[in-house]
């Protein structure tokens, strides 16, 4: 249940900027005292904040602009994922219930305010009675191989100065190999064969739950979907290009941490 009260009673205090979180140490997550928490919100400088006494943890998202207190660092949210920290999973259930909060309101039947449900997760409309819970997109990535060498896209409108997978948000009606037999043949015209399920990751960035598989090249040429993919190449695993950095999915997969 998210409330804004009682945040000394928390045992962690996840404080984000973007797609940072604050800590006292350059390169380990060690969140700040309570202290730290409180002078935010004294200064208005967080535009949002709750606390989940269940999970253990308050949370607050402040302004883009905020700067980092005396002894405090920002480390990217990635960097975390990476070292598979502890309290990763309550940073990816933090982050994604705030950009949540952010997008959730006003009621999307009536106009109303929304406000926090007393006894569950959700965002509740006083006026309509509508209850809204967190939001939760499912979207598949995929690492196709042909003759020991992986298939990677650099793409138009986003990461443009990187090579990665194929990925993809699934469509309602359709299983997630569907969706990624799909993918593939939508964004480089090739059909693929022996598709493996291989993990999951949360990413709340804003709210994907990232489902990883390999697959195998069977037939067709490499066509790339013109309005998305910029290039589409084979690459040898010993000769790579520029790749996500580590903590993303896409790096698990080409470095063959996800088998």
């Amino acid at each position: 249940m998210i409330t804004t009260i009682h945040v000394d009673d928390a045992q962690h205090l996840l404080i984000f900027r973007a797609n940072q979180i604050l800590t006292v140490k350059q390169d380990v997550l060690s969140p700040p005292p309570v202290e730290i928490y409180h002078k935010f919100l004294e200064y208005q400088l967080a535009s949002d904040w709750f606390i989940e006494r269940e999970q253990g943890y308050a949370t607050m998202l402040l302004e883009e602009t905020a700067t980092e207190p005396a002894g405090c660092h920002w480390v990217f949210i990635r960097e975390v994922f990476f070292a598979k920290h502890e309290l990763a999973p309550l940073v990816a259930r933090a982050l994604a219930l705030l950009n949540w909060r952010k997008r959730s309101r006003f009621c999307g039947k009536c106009g109303s305010q929304l406000h926090d449900s007393t006894d569950e997760t959700a965002r509740v409309c006083l006026s309509c009675g509508n209850v809204y819970y967190p939001s939760l997109s499912p979207a598949m990535i995929v690492l196709v191989e042909k003759d020991g060498k992986i298939l990677l896209a650099r793409h138009k409108h986003r990461n443009t100065d990187i090579f990665t997978c194929l990925a993809g948000y699934m469509e309602p009606g359709e299983t997630l190999e569907e969706c990624v037999a799909r993918e593939v043949q939508e964004e480089a015209g090739i059909t693929v064969k022996n598709i493996r399920y291989v993990g999951s990751k949360s990413w709340p960035f804003p709210d994907q739950l990232m489902l990883a598989f390999r697959a195998e090249w069977e037939s067709g040429e490499l066509v790339p979907e013109t309005s998305e993919i910029h290039e589409l190449h084979w690459f040898d695993k010993n000769n790579l290009p520029a790749i996500p950095l580590r903590g993303s999915v896409a790096h698990d997969l080409i470095t063959g941490v996800m088998k």
